[in-house]
């Protein structure tokens, strides 16, 4: 190694790496190097290489495959390299690089050629060029254009009519307000101000999140003097959690914002066990009891341990990558469209419009629905289509809903209803809705539930029954009706079995006032109810019915009763609209007896007609008028009479003596049906008063005769 020759290569060596480096050509050929790396760094092939790469290397590193690989390997190396062969040629090999190394030839060698690169490293071209390199590649990799992601939604230039941020607390005030501080007053920020020495808040919009991941927040906020100070919290739950946090993490604490311009803050930190979570931002209250006010706008929450430039936009705009979710949103006022990408679940959101447009749209499912046609603009004709999972319940394998190509819609289901599992079906055909319930459990040997409601043509009809077998789909026959309620617009109303009713009962829920109308017409008060009415329309009362139970409520009428020609009217008159008679009469035939108190008459007329009389005898006038000389007379007063009542005369019914103190012959005594004593039989006394009469004009007869013959005598 140490001859001319070498000395020669040397030299020539490094002449043509010289002329190499300095060349236009190596010029041109680090350009188009350096081109091409840029070109091939920021292309999204690159990207998803990149990610696809490190997917592959995890995915081969972790695998047991390989870990077995590893082993293998390690302990075959280890057996190489312990054994004496390997020993022995590596001593020999070593005393060989030894003598080669240990030569003056080398050293110069060594020497020359460190220099030569020392000299070509230190060069100003290759510094500029390694610069420009490292700038370019970090241009092109930085986390800014990698991954500029803000979780937090509505996080700067809030509108006042939409914050979207929420204020909780005593006395705190959260609005949408421009300052000099910001933009020089152009643009809005979020204020929270409290009087109050008591911390208020301002929570924002939840977002998705990692858990147990590094994030860097940031935000730019300024505070009045006499604001105590400030706090930034996370507050995270995990998926499927009701509850408002269950992971409280104090990312700011007690923080002092400055009163004279934007501050600025940001953190790293570590995230729990959560999925989502919100900001909440404290005011940690007034220090002198005036309104303090705290401003904050730009809040950014982004992955991994770099803040970078807050974006500015009319928009809220999301792109997030996480371990197992890809969110892309969008959000500007009320309008908020996104698409997530998770495992096992996308979702697609529009608040506006939503357009899918391609040559061929494919629904691929397990059973792909397949739509062929782009143009389809309002129509689908000749199709019918099923939705939901097919049925498989008591041999019914209908879907759940059904769109017929005759236009008709079927809708099936199995439901509980009180217990009892029962068949559900509404169809909707030519303008008429139908359901049916049928029972799947007997409520009795070989009776099952069986209810129909129709609604078309003018007419609603309800029907109840039963089945005698189980009927899931709707086709047995023999159906027993029990009862039915029909609506029709021309027929009215119709009722039939034995628990069909109208029922009123007002306001009243749990019905116990009111009255119901069942399905023979009769009205029946509920427990509670006491009149049913007829008003009139000007609001009063007709007729009241009394419907209490314990009848003290009457029936009453406030207006001229006709019955054919019987009138009774409010003027305590009874009318016989013909003129004819009235007759009181026995159910049972015959007349009916009055109790009144005075009658006023023009003329008493008894019925005293041969032809309705029997056994039919002379009176013994003489035993008539003993009976009347052997009443004893009375006169008295009512108890209910006033000063004014005239004294009145008569016998006396002694019904208070059980030894009678006045006497009056049973004869002329009138009893009720039951025996009880009423009164003096009038007519009675009347007609033995004129057997009295009778008897005594024979007497006087008598006695004139006398008076004749003793004039005779005298005058003789």
């Amino acid at each position: 190694m140490a001859t001319k020759d070498f000395s020669a290569y040397q030299a020539t060596t490094a002449k043509s790496i010289d002329s190499k480096v300095s060349s236009n050509d190596f010029n041109t050929y680090k350009t188009q190097t350096a081109d091409l790396i840029d070109d091939k760094v920021s292309s999204s092939e690159y990207a998803s290489d990149k990610t696809q790469t490190a997917s592959e290397i995890a995915d081969r590193v972790s695998n047991s495959a390989f870990s077995t690989y590893q082993t293998q390997t390690a302990s075959q190396i280890a057996s190489k390299v312990d054994n004496g062969a390997f020993s022995a040629y590596q001593t020999t090999t070593a005393d060989l690089i030894a003598q080669k190394v240990a030569t003056s030839d080398f050293s110069a060698y060594q020497a020359t050629t460190a220099k030569e690169i020392s000299s070509k490293v230190e060069s100003s071209d290759f510094k500029t060029y390694q610069t420009q390199t490292a700038d370019m590649i970090a241009s092109k990799v930085s986390k800014s254009d990698a991954n500029n992601v803000n979780l937090i939604p509505y996080s700067a230039m809030p509108e006042a009519d939409n914050l979207q941020w929420a204020e909780s607390g005593t006395g705190g005030t959260l609005s949408a307000t421009t300052h000099a501080f910001y933009h020089s007053g152009a643009d809005s920020l979020y204020e929270l101000n409290t009087a109050g020495s008591t911390e208020v808040f301002a929570k924002s919009p939840r977002f998705k999140i990692n858990a147990n991941a590094t994030y860097t927040f940031q935000l730019k906020g300024f505070a009045s003097s006499n604001v105590s100070s400030m706090d930034v919290y996370v507050l995270g739950r995990p998926n499927g959690s009701t509850s408002d946090f269950t992971v409280a993490q104090e990312i700011i604490k007690g923080a002092v914002l400055s009163k004279s311009a934007l501050d600025y803050r940001t953190v790293t930190f570590t995230t729990g066990a959560i999925d989502e979570a919100y900001l909440r931002i404290d005011n940690n209250g007034s220090t002198n009891g005036t309104i303090s006010i705290l401003g904050f706008t730009e809040l950014k929450l982004e992955p991994g341990d770099t803040a970078t430039p807050y974006v500015y936009g009319a928009e809220d705009t999301m792109i997030a990558q996480m371990a197992d979710d890809i969110l892309f949103k969008v959000t500007k006022g009320d309008l908020i469209d996104e698409i997530n990408l998770q495992a096992g679940n996308t979702l697609i959101s529009s608040s506006g419009q939503l357009t899918l447009a391609a040559d061929t749209i494919y629904f691929d499912a397990k059973k792909p629905v397949i739509i062929p046609s782009a143009n389809i603009t309002g129509t689908l004709n000749g199709k019918t289509i099923n939705a939901g999972s097919r049925l498989n319940s008591y041999g019914n394998t209908s879907y759940p809903l059904t769109i017929n190509q005759d236009g008709s819609v079927t809708s099936t289901s199995f439901e509980t209803i009180d217990t009892e599992i029962a068949a559900l079906r509404t169809v909707i055909k030519d303008g008429t809705v139908k359901t049916n319930l049928r029972g799947m459990t007997p409520f009795a040997t070989g009776m099952y539930s069986a209810a129909d409601v129709s609604l078309g043509a003018g007419q609603l009809a309800l029907l109840e029954g039963y089945s005698t077998s189980q009927d899931p789909n709707f086709n047995a026959t023999g159906m027993k009706t029990t009862g039915y309620a029909i609506l029709d617009a021309s027929a009215g109303l119709s009722l039939h079995g034995t628990t069909q009713a109208i029922n009123f009962s007002g306001t009243d829920q749990d019905q116990t006032t009111g009255i119901t109308m069942n399905s023979y017409g009769n009205i029946i008060g509920y427990p509670n109810s006491t009149w049913w009415r007829i008003v009139s329309n000007s609001g009063s009362n007709i007729a009241n019915f009394g419907i209490d139970r314990g009848g003290s409520n009457v029936i009453q009428f406030n207006r001229e009763l006709d019955i054919d020609n019987f009138h009774i009217n409010t003027g305590h008159t009874f009318t016989s609209a013909d003129g004819g008679a009235i007759h009181f009469a026995k159910g049972r035939g015959g007349a009916n007896d009055i109790y009144a108190g005075d009658v006023h008459y023009n003329s008493l007329v008894k019925s005293s007609l041969l032809s309705v009389k029997r056994d039919v005898k002379k009176a013994d006038t003489s035993y008539w008028a003993q009976l009347v000389n052997s009443i004893d007379l009375a006169t008295y007063q009512y108890k209910t009479d006033d000063n004014t009542s005239q004294i009145r005369l008569s016998s006396i019914v002694d019904d208070v003596n059980d030894t009678k103190q006045w006497q009056l012959p049973d004869v002329f005594i009138n009893r009720d049906e039951d025996g009880k004593l009423n009164g003096v039989d009038d007519s009675v006394l009347l007609n033995a008063t004129l057997a009295t009469v009778q008897e005594q004009q024979k007497q006087i007869d008598q006695l004139n005769g006398h008076l004749l013959e003793l004039e005779a005598k005298l005058n003789g």
